[in-house]
């Protein structure tokens, strides 16, 4: 049931964009230069996690118009991250770099946490790890459902800084 709401939720985002992006050519723009930094995440992430945070830091591009404000840059990078289907990261990953990414541009100062946690594997006697990534500001979660993040232990958080629990 969660998983049909989710794809609701992702729906109802693309259909409240969709306006804007009809009648505003830069938010389009927007959008494809979203998706091509999207595309590029998984040779990013080629190298350790901290070298390839730093250097999505520095990825800059030259356009002729500011970004959005912060609610519409935030739901702009959700809309790429949902179209990348093909990507092999996973959605949590992508949103949470796409956000961080264009959000740090605008001087929010959100930060990237990266968790794991033991799920229920193939039996009942295994176990799997599960990872996740989401953003947090100050140390609240940032528009990100609690039952996305609850139960992960914090194994690496970007920019780096005390873990508090």
């Amino acid at each position: 049931m969660n998983a049909l709401f989710a794809r609701l939720r992702h729906l109802w985002l693309g259909l409240r964009l969709l306006p804007g992006l009809l009648a505003h050519t830069q938010q389009r723009q927007l959008l494809a230069e979203m998706r091509a930094l999207g595309r590029q995440l998984p040779f990013l992430l080629k190298q350790p996690i901290p070298k390839a945070m730093a250097e999505l830091e520095t990825m800059r591009q030259e356009r002729p118009f500011p970004l959005p404000p912060e609610a519409k840059t935030r739901q702009l990078a959700d809309l790429a991250a949902l179209l990348d289907r093909h990507s092999p990261l996973g959605l949590c990953l992508r949103r949470s770099l796409l956000r961080y990414r264009y959000l740090h541009e605008l001087g929010v100062p959100v930060t990237v946490l990266f968790g794991a946690k033991f799920a229920p594997g193939e039996t009942p006697d295994k176990k799997k790890i599960t990872g996740h990534a989401w953003l947090v500001l100050g140390e609240r979660p940032y528009h990100e459902d609690d039952e996305n993040w609850q139960g992960y232990t914090v194994m690496l958080r970007w920019p780096k800084g005390e873990i508090r629990d």
